[in-house]
């Protein structure tokens, strides 16, 4: 008797909020998760606030973060996000590529960091890795 492989439902998937000003590249984040079978984007937000309301209204697995937003920064709201909902994956998504700013927000409280100019390489393992558990693009000591 073989066993069919399904799809895992909606329900089933990994819930990913997107919290970046760029309203195209939220796009085609969102196009590039819900392609894969185990991932669905749940939300977006452009800014702080509005990436902290998402969040608590959809109860994400990961929150894929820029540390440039309108109203507010990534670190803040990594920070925020942090306290507020402790067991939550964080990932940062940034056009900053320097180790100042890989250690700054990991010292916020990120559990991984993916440059954009790295992002169409890296992103979906840097995605899994996260929703692992394992640290992600971390600065050596």
């Amino acid at each position: 008797m073989s066993r069919k492989r399904t799809l895992p439902s909606a329900l089933e998937k990994r819930r990913i909020v997107i919290v970046d000003n760029h309203p195209l590249l939220r796009r085609g984040l969102k196009a590039l998760i819900n392609a894969e079978p185990d991932m669905i984007v749940s939300a977006e937000a452009a800014n702080h606030r509005d990436g902290l309301i998402a969040v608590a209204a959809t109860q994400p697995d990961l929150v894929i973060a820029d540390l440039s937003l309108d109203e507010g920064d990534g670190l803040g709201l990594v920070r925020d996000l942090r306290s507020r909902h402790p067991g939550l994956r964080l990932l940062i998504l940034s056009m900053h590529d320097s180790l100042e700013h890989v250690r700054c927000a990991f010292a916020a409280g990120a559990n991984g960091y993916v440059a954009k100019s790295e992002m169409t390489e890296m992103l979906l393992d840097a995605i899994r890795a996260v929703l692992r558990g394992e640290a992600y693009g971390a600065p050596e000591a």
